[in-house]
């Protein structure tokens, strides 16, 4: 096992870190690139593996029974609703019937009661329509009066308001004072004086039987109160009559409820459609509760994967995946990321091609070389698996199949850029291409530094942004630095020792 450890960490190295290769490379050897339009997309890649997006596992409410027939078999697709295997129902339907007789025998006994009181219940509203009958005509003759009283009180109102009018226009007429010799003034106040005096009589009058009203109509309301409550007394009795009746009924019918719920179940059916990969049972099998069949709808598939915690902030709900599996080659199918576990699943080996995690390898090299090497990363990373489904229709998936994923992050359409080697950094951080501008007749060339800031990034290319930068610029790849070397890692010892 040292042996092949070794020989991994020195593929790796070599991978990384490159060799001196001998002697450097000649300007006619060095490489260039192209600034060219593309569409770049920032994605985080893993692999997951393919599932039903509905899964159903099947059992029966129904005891101590045998299997009469089964109508699938393994593989089999089914559409809700299909029957999937039926139970045998012998002794319940005997049950049944037996408890269907007494029941019937209970009604019977409790129509006769609920006949008895409900015809005492008509006698009690008939008496109550005619006492209510009775209390309205006084009510209504009450009122009348009432009515006749305001109407004569009103009138004499009038009149007395005119005969004031006109003895106050004779006072005006004698210069504002009062004449009692004058005749047509004392006439004009005698007729006040009697219309004051029929005027207050008429509103006693109207005052006594508006009060004779309100107290027939209040002794009205206490009255009907008392007549339905005699009535609402036979209601309760009549009630109680069927609620007392009906007691023993209603155990029954809970029985056979249960009972036809029972027989009901037995006739086992798929509650979604989709693929029988599981069944348990075969006809002539005694059943007594327990899984008997498994659906998956393999309609719509979701895959599952684990995202390593440096890339699982990165990744949210409604993120479009995009999805190739072995068994369909270079067909791209589409997805959408609809769950994020929050909370971690497991740990991420150093080998684990699996974690979802965008790194290409997960080994310290710090810890073997100091502080000359770090991805950032430490061994046993933990994991959260995110859940994505597959938008694509494909009759190729299958459940278990493994899916490579590359989440997309953004994407960017028709943007500048170059390969990831052509892009170089100044000594202040900042980020420059070199432009080739001329070529020398002895294959030497001229180059110019292009100041650019950077955008996305794909697995090759770097968007590059510039007021300078310009579509179908060529630009200088550099070459390697050397002091990397293989040679130069295992001799620097420290934990390449002894491999």
């Amino acid at each position: 096992m040292l042996l092949v450890a070794a020989v991994i960490l020195i593929v790796v190295l070599i991978a990384v870190f490159g060799g001196k290769g001998g002697e450097s490379q000649t300007q006619e050897d060095r490489q260039t690139a192209t600034v060219e339009r593309r569409t770049l997309a920032e994605s985080v890649s893993a692999t997951g593996t393919f599932q039903a997006s509905d899964d159903v596992s099947i059992s029966a409410d129904i005891m101590n029974t045998t299997v009469q027939e089964v109508r699938v078999s393994v593989g089999d697709t089914v559409a809700a609703g299909d029957v999937i295997c039926v139970l045998d129902t012998t002794d319940l339907q005997e049950s049944l019937a037996d408890v269907q007789e007494s029941l019937a025998d209970t009604e019977s006994q409790t129509n006769r009661t609920v006949d008895s009181a409900r015809r005492n219940l008509e006698q009690a509203q008939k008496d109550r329509d005619e006492a209510l009958a009775s209390v309205d005509p006084d009510i209504s003759d009450a009122y009348n009066d009432w009515q006749e009283a305001a109407a004569r009180y009103q009138d004499l109102q009038n009149q007395y308001n005119a005969a004031v009018a006109q003895r106050d226009q004779i006072t005006a007429a004698n210069g504002g004072a009062a004449d009692v010799t004058n005749s047509a003034y004392w006439q004009a106040q005698q007729q006040v004086t009697s219309l004051e005096t029929q005027m207050n009589t008429a509103k006693s009058t109207m005052e006594l039987n508006q009060r004779n009203y309100q107290e027939l109509a209040d002794s009205r309301e206490e009255t009907i109160q008392q007549i339905n409550d005699t009535y609402q007394n036979q209601v309760d009795t009549y009630n109680t009559t069927i609620e007392n009746s009906s007691t023993a009924g209603d155990a029954q019918r809970d029985q056979i409820q249960e009972l036809q719920d029972q027989i009901d179940a037995a006739v086992v059916t798929a509650p979604i459609s989709g693929l029988i990969t599981s069944l348990n049972v075969e006809a002539g099998d005694d059943y007594n509760g327990g899984l008997i069949a498994a659906v998956e709808n393999v309609d719509t598939f979701e895959v599952t994967t684990e995202i390593d915690e440096y890339d699982i902030n990165k990744i949210q709900i409604g993120q479009e995946a995009v999805i190739r599996t072995n068994a369909t080659g270079d067909l791209e199918l589409s997805g959408t990321v609809t769950a994020i576990a929050p909370k971690a699943s497991g740990s991420s080996s150093i080998l684990d091609s699996g974690s979802g995690s965008s790194d290409i390898f997960s080994m310290d090299f710090s810890s073997m070389m100091g502080s000359s090497y770090s991805n950032g990363s430490s061994g046993g990373n933990v994991t959260y698996t995110v859940t994505i489904v597959v938008n694509t229709p494909c009759d190729q998936l299958k459940i278990g199949m493994t899916a490579k994923l590359s989440i997309i992050l953004q994407q960017g359409e028709n943007v500048l850029s170059v390969p990831f080697d052509a892009l170089q950094q100044a000594d202040d951080g900042s980020y420059y291409i070199e432009e080739i501008t001329s070529v020398n007749e002895d294959g030497t060339t001229e180059t110019k530094q292009i100041p650019v800031t950077t955008g996305l990034e794909s697995d090759y290319y770097v968007e590059i942004i510039g007021d300078d930068v310009k579509e179908g610029m060529e630009v200088l790849i550099p070459e390697a630095e050397g002091g990397n070397s293989l040679e130069d890692l295992i001799s620097s010892g420290g934990a390449m020792e002894g491999i």
